[in-house]
């Protein structure tokens, strides 16, 4: 009993810097959201974080390398071209990759962090130059090789796969900035989902050989 008492009074186990970078990352989106990019404050984030402000700069040097891995975090929860779906059918590949089941809440802060990328890339260079990058460039790229492995196995008859990932992106992700921005005003999470599956349907209905959705 006496070796527990003395576990239980120990020191509390350190966390990883992978843990307090997940939740700086987090912390810093919703704050960069509600103030923008020049009005929030890195020092205000490592208060909220509970770290030193020598450890919040040795894990992120700068206010812009810390809005990098809020735009990769957030890149991640818009799209996951993973292969672990190259083996489901087609249109349900692609409604997970898209997420298009996205709950509420989670789907409000995405539209949210898109309105404040659209606002901050026009006020800073630098982040225009960093979301081009990181942010759909890189994404169409993955995207355009998880068709190129579809057409491959022959699931998929696609001229360009290039293009049509630039037409998926515009269709899926395009459609959720829009509503970002106030465009479409779903009324409700089903309604959205409804869209986005009609919208992988008519993509589908051009690119299947012999009309075959397995």
């Amino acid at each position: 009993m006496g070796a527990d008492a003395k576990i239980r009074r120990g020191r509390p186990k350190a966390m990883s810097d992978d843990e307090r970078r997940k939740r700086i990352v987090q912390t810093a989106e919703k704050l960069f959201v509600r103030k923008g990019f020049a009005g929030t404050r890195t020092l205000e984030i490592a208060a909220r974080c509970k770290i030193s402000k020598q450890t919040m700069y040795r894990l992120f040097p700068t206010k812009l390398d810390l809005f990098a891995a809020v735009v990769e975090a957030h890149r991640m929860k818009m799209v996951d071209f993973s292969d672990r779906y190259d083996d489901l059918p087609l249109d349900q590949a692609l409604a997970r990759m898209f997420m298009i089941d996205l709950d509420q809440e989670s789907y409000e802060l995405r539209a949210a962090f898109l309105r404040t990328i659209n606002i901050e890339s026009v006020q800073h260079p630098q982040i225009r130059d960093l979301l081009r990058r990181q942010g759909g460039r890189r994404t169409r790229m993955e995207l355009k090789a998880w068709l190129d492995r579809q057409c491959e196995k022959g699931r998929l008859d696609v001229e360009s796969t290039d293009s049509a990932a630039h037409m998926l992106m515009d269709t899926l992700v395009g459609a959720v900035f829009f509503d970002a921005l106030g465009g479409f005003g779903w009324a409700n999470r089903e309604e959205r989902a409804a869209h986005f599956r009609r919208c992988i349907d008519i993509f589908l209905k051009g690119a299947l050989p012999g009309g075959d959705r397995s």
